[in-house]
């Protein structure tokens, strides 16, 4: 699941229950249907100074919505368990 605050703060204009579509891996402009969007590619942002996904809607056909979102994760557990 992506990090909602990092997500909050790259994006705007988006209410609190497309956020959370989003961060679940879900298009926000085809809810209810749940339907996921698909990372067109990862690229580094000057201007977030970190990694970024641009991602599509896989429902192609009806919906355009595109969007570039942060690469970054929630920490799982397991980051530096082993260090």
């Amino acid at each position: 699941m992506l990090d909602t605050i990092l997500l909050a703060e790259m994006t705007s204009g988006y209410s609190d229950e497309e956020l959370q579509a989003i961060a679940k891996g879900f298009c926000p402009k085809c809810s209810p249907y749940n339907i996921r969007y698909r990372i067109l590619e990862t690229c580094y942002s000057e201007k977030q100074g970190m990694d970024v996904h641009r991602v599509k809607c896989s429902n192609i056909v009806q919906c355009d919505w595109d969007e570039s979102i942060p690469a970054a994760r929630i920490d799982n557990g397991l980051e530096g368990f082993f260090e």
